[in-house]
């Protein structure tokens, strides 16, 4: 939509978040908070996108944000302030204005208050929702079927503040008017700050005409505090697991998982209680993930099954019908088709073949004080229980490890490897 510039207001100081760095860097279900306000903004104007930011948060932004023009609000004035420092980066004829700490907002919620904006003629247009808690909201006064002004939570009377139909603050105007206009919204007497909002009031005075649209309250949730950031990536989280239970994924306890915001799971896969899905991680169909179990940058494929309390870390891929059980941890590693790594195992930097088992308590040991270090087991290895594969190491197709070795050398194809030491039984002299 090449006559749209999208503002995204991004200068808060985030003082009541807590957070050592800007809660709109804070990762919210693997992406960080204003990312996904962003993602919305470049698909309505792509590279036409202005962030108003501050001092201190514009460094840790342009890491995350690219193809974005940055402004600094170097005073925290309001959002009628900090729209005025964008306007000479604005070269569309439209302006969009969204908020860097709501990130439940939708495509489809902008482009219908796109499509009323163009399709009414309007000077302006914002998004407004129905809440039963209005408290704190700016209201919508409405007269006679006429939209005429927005309302603070501050300036309301007795009969206003039952007005449930609130302000969201996201609007679209056309740029002229709109910054024509703006140097008339007053300096509010209480907060000392000039509000955005307070421009349907001036438009509404000049017979401009203003419209809005309503969109479901859940996509207004801005994020101020810790709990408001767990309220909403408790409405993500909902929203994701929602989405693969309708394709056919069964979750047994969905409330006790949890999801990434780019996490892949195909139809007829079963994620037991308590599973930790992170980012880049895909899991196909007909598998199961049990209990406990914490994904992250894996790939896992058909009809295997996971844990419970396995934990895979990026870079891991494992092909169909294998199984990793409890308390096996595998990083960076190609598992082939028809592996066992039951349980008790630990799998780095390796390479494993098909059809391979591996006993309970192996140990890829991958770091030699230095760097990491391969291990390669080719196709139809059995590994005993409690060995250590000291790498780099190649364990050639059809050999064997004997329970308790230590290998250090390469194993010839079809060989049997067994490395233990004499036993001894030393008497206590002491006993009689």
């Amino acid at each position: 939509m090449s006559n749209i510039t999208t503002v995204i207001l991004a200068a808060g100081r985030s003082k009541r978040f807590k957070a050592k760095t800007s809660k709109l860097i804070y990762p919210l279900c693997g992406l960080p908070i204003i990312s996904h306000v962003y993602s919305v903004a470049k698909k309505i104007s792509g590279k036409k996108v202005v962030v108003v930011c501050n001092k201190e948060n514009i460094n840790e932004l342009k890491l995350i944000l690219k193809d974005c023009v940055f402004v600094i609000q170097n005073q925290q004035r309001g959002t009628a302030d900090a729209i005025e420092q964008a306007k000479n980066k604005i070269n569309s004829k439209h302006v969009l204005v969204l908020f860097g700490d709501t990130p439940l907002i939708t495509l489809s919620s902008i482009k219908k208050l796109i499509k009323k904006f163009i399709s009414s003629k309007a000077k302006a247009s914002l998004i407004a929702f129905r809440t039963q808690k209005p408290f704190g909201y700016g209201r919508l006064l409405i007269k006679n079927n006429v939209f005429e002004e927005i309302i603070e939570e501050i300036n309301l009377n007795i009969y206003q503040k039952k007005i449930n139909l609130c302000n969201s603050g996201i609007l679209i105007a056309e740029k002229k008017i709109l910054f024509e206009n703006t140097k008339n919204i007053k300096i509010n007497r209480i907060k000392k700050e000039r509000y955005l909002p307070d421009i349907f009031k001036i438009f509404h005075s000049n017979k401009f005409n203003t419209n809005f649209i309503e969109c479901n309250e859940d996509e207004m949730h801005g994020i101020n505090t810790l709990e408001d950031f767990n309220n909403v990536q408790s409405i993500l989280q909902k929203k994701y697991i929602d989405k693969f239970i309708k394709i056919g994924v069964n979750f047994l306890k969905p409330k006790t998982c949890y999801l990434s915001y780019d996490t892949k799971i195909e139809p007829n896969v079963i994620i037991e209680s308590n599973v930790t899905i992170k980012e880049k991680t895909t899991i196909k169909k007909n598998s199961i993930i049990k209990s406990n179990s914490y994904l992250e940058g894996v790939t896992i494929g058909e009809n295997c099954n996971i844990g419970p309390s396995a934990r895979l870390r990026p870079k891991t891929i494992i092909d169909k019908n294998s199984k990793v059980g409890n308390f096996v941890e595998i990083k960076n590693s190609k598992i082939g088709k028809k592996v066992s790594i039951a349980h008790l195992s630990y799998v780095g930097d390796a390479n494993i073949g098909n059809n391979v088992n591996i006993g309970a308590g192996t140990i890829t040991c991958n770091y030699d004080g230095k760097k990491k270090q391969k291990t390669i087991i080719k196709d139809n290895v059995f590994i005993g229980s409690n060995s250590s594969l000291i790498a780099p190491i190649i364990l050639e197709a059809n050999s064997k490890v004997g329970a308790g070795s230590v290998i250090t050398k390469n194993i010839p194809k079809g060989s049997l490897a067994l490395e233990r030491s004499g036993l001894k039984i030393l008497r206590n002299k002491r006993t009689k």
